[in-house]
């Protein structure tokens, strides 16, 4: 089967709480940022919680909500993703499913739980996330990836598959047998990432150069300096720097541009930066430019910020696919 986008990444349930920066401070988080943490941890941070603390579980994890995205807009798309056998894993599965995502993967981690990532949103959308990877980090390779990567058109990753020996080897291994006509799009994920795991990143550009790289302003300092620009054009050909409510940075290959942020009032900032690459990939499918791949992914994420959630409907996609091709 061919497929337009092909996901490698980590398969999380996300458990999303709404709290004060105060809570954030009171555990042993980063804030804003992401943190592997035990699951024995994130039970002792739950139980800080507040009594009766409402809770949001969605089928998550960077790439899953970027394939989301580009599946209900129409593209084709598949997931290389690893999860354990138990009911969230169930679950997870079922998600894909609805959300027209194949699952490339039957592998099933029984001594590993299926990987859940506490996202705590403040009330000016920071997130700050604690994550037990658990099966998520236990890609178990198989050499169908291969086969299925090399009758897809992009193959899309995160910069969070570095933060395993497994999936890193898994993903290398997959990377290093990608065909040269199959395209290489990269999230950086995260600062905390980079900064802990720069070595791997320097070595997955080795293999293959990105063809299409998505990060925030802080992520590319983090990677590349103050001045990115210059370093990002040496390990991608095209590239888009966002920088929350600021204008983002974008070069396509040839020429640089900025494109304005759209003002919005936003009250979650959880799965911006996904549903931006996922809407933006699925304009590079449909033959866009990446400038005007990059303008739908700006226009989906000042949508996605507005809801308290990282993930659209499949209505709610349709609508943001519908009304941006009504503005162009």
């Amino acid at each position: 089967m061919n497929f337009d986008i092909i996901g490698v990444g980590n398969a999380l349930v996300d458990e999303i709480y709404y709290v004060s920066k105060e809570f954030i401070d009171e555990t042993s988080l980063n804030f804003n940022q992401f943190k592997p943490i035990s699951f024995q941890e994130q039970e002792r941070i739950i139980a800080l919680l507040p009594d009766g603390e409402k809770k949001e579980l969605v089928c998550g994890g960077s790439s899953t909500n970027s394939l989301a995205a580009a599946s209900n807009y129409g593209s084709s798309c598949a997931h290389i993703c690893q999860l354990g056998e138990d009911e969230m894993g169930i679950k997870y599965e079922e998600d894909l499913s609805l959300n027209n995502i194949k699952i490339v993967n039957t592998f099933r981690h029984k001594s590993f739980k299926t990987g859940r990532c506490l996202v705590f949103v403040t009330p000016n959308s920071e997130r700050t996330m604690g994550t037990y990877l658990g099966a998520s980090e236990q890609l178990n390779f198989l050499d169908s990836f291969i086969e299925n990567v090399n009758h897809s058109k992009i193959l899309f990753s995160e910069g969070y598959q570095f933060t395993s020996d497994q999936n890193y080897y898994s993903f290398t291994k997959i990377l290093k047998n990608t065909k040269s006509n199959v395209k290489f799009a990269l999230s950086l994920s995260d600062p905390f990432v980079i900064q802990n795991y720069r070595k791997r990143f320097e070595e997955v550009i080795k293999i293959k150069k990105i063809d299409y790289l998505f990060c925030n302003r802080e992520e590319a300092i983090t990677m590349c300096g103050d001045n990115y620009s210059d370093r990002l054009k040496e390990i991608s050909n095209n590239f888009v720097v966002t920088d929350g409510s600021n204008e983002s940075f974008i070069f396509d290959g040839k020429n640089e541009s900025k494109l304005k942020a759209l003002k919005v009032n936003a009250i979650d900032s959880n799965g911006a930066g996904d549903i931006f690459a996922g809407s933006a990939l699925h304009k590079i499918i449909d033959g866009k430019d990446f400038v005007t791949a990059c303008s739908f992914g700006n226009y989906a994420s000042s949508k996605i910020v507005q809801e308290k959630s990282p993930r659209m409907s499949a209505e709610g996609y349709t609508n943001i696919k519908n009304s941006f091709e009504l503005l162009q």
